[in-house]
């Protein structure tokens, strides 16, 4: 599915004296070619069908809220809430302020609050665990902190 948008120009209209030149035809028509915007659905973009249902929270950037995301969350800035997500990785720089409940987890950053993994979970040696920490497999690097309870689903 495409769909365009047209932001409309209008170019004042001209006396039968000031007839525009060609150089100030082709002028107008790349101004109105140039605000044309295209949006595709990221499906039907070449290399986007793996990346529906994803969450990329980027360097510096800070989410308020409760999100429940269908595929992968990736964290390498701070999510302030709680997160469901079927696979997470938190970046060593990432950060995850609330209670996290996933199939898959590679943790390098920071989580505060219970996290609950029902598949596997896998904790780097910069990994910093703040809460309650639920799994089914867990494999855990020399060097990861958790302060709360471990326990097995």
């Amino acid at each position: 599915m495409t769909m365009f948008f047209k932001k409309e120009v209008s170019i004042p209209a001209k006396s039968s004296s000031e007839i525009p030149a060609d150089d100030d035809l082709s002028q107008s028509k790349k101004l109105k070619d140039a605000i044309q915007v295209e949006l595709t659905a990221p499906e039907e973009k070449k290399g986007f069908r793996n990346q529906l249902g994803n969450l990329n929270v980027g360097e510096g950037v800070r989410l308020r809220g409760s999100f429940n995301v269908p595929n992968k969350t990736i964290v390498a800035g701070l999510i302030e809430g709680n997160l469901a997500t079927k696979e997470l990785l938190v970046q060593e720089n990432g950060k995850v302020q609330g209670q996290v409940d996933c199939q898959l987890a590679d943790i390098a950053g920071y989580l505060e609050n219970d996290l609950q993994v029902h598949a596997a979970l896998t904790l780097r040696a910069s990994a910093v665990i703040t809460g309650n920490v639920f799994y089914q497999e867990i494999t855990i690097e020399k060097g990861a902190k958790i302060t709360g309870k471990l326990a097995r689903l």
